[in-house]
């Protein structure tokens, strides 16, 4: 990449496009592996669908972020890099909000007892 970088930028930045899209499909079937697993969540008292999907929506956001950071990192722009992660946390915080209003309901619940 190195090598591709210095003598034609413009085919190393499609190389590192086709370098991600092969690294993703070779995950994917981990990812069905792993949405089994959270299938399997459903049948387990207290476990809420809803809960499991703001999970994933969290980490699929962070992940893309952590992604996007790296390529403003790559292409000089740390401090852009900074902007996005830290709007990327804001994101996950913000799905996750019903998550922790749930956590937040049941300890207080406990409390009370």
């Amino acid at each position: 990449m190195l090598l591709v970088k210095h003598n034609a930028p413009v085919i190393s930045s499609v190389l590192r496009i086709g370098m991600i899209v092969l690294l993703v499909m070779g995950v994917l079937p981990e990812i069905k592996n792993l949405l089994a697993v959270l299938n399997e969540f459903n049948y387990i008292d207290g476990i809420s669908k809803e809960s499991i999907k703001i999970l994933l929506k969290s980490f699929s956001v962070l992940a893309i972020g952590s992604v996007c950071a790296d390529i403003c990192r790559d292409n000089g722009e740390g401090a852009l890099a900074g902007v996005v992660e830290l709007c990327v946390k804001f994101v996950a915080v913000g799905l996750s909000v019903p998550v922790i209003t749930a956590v937040l309901t049941v300890a207080t619940a406990f409390v009370n007892r």
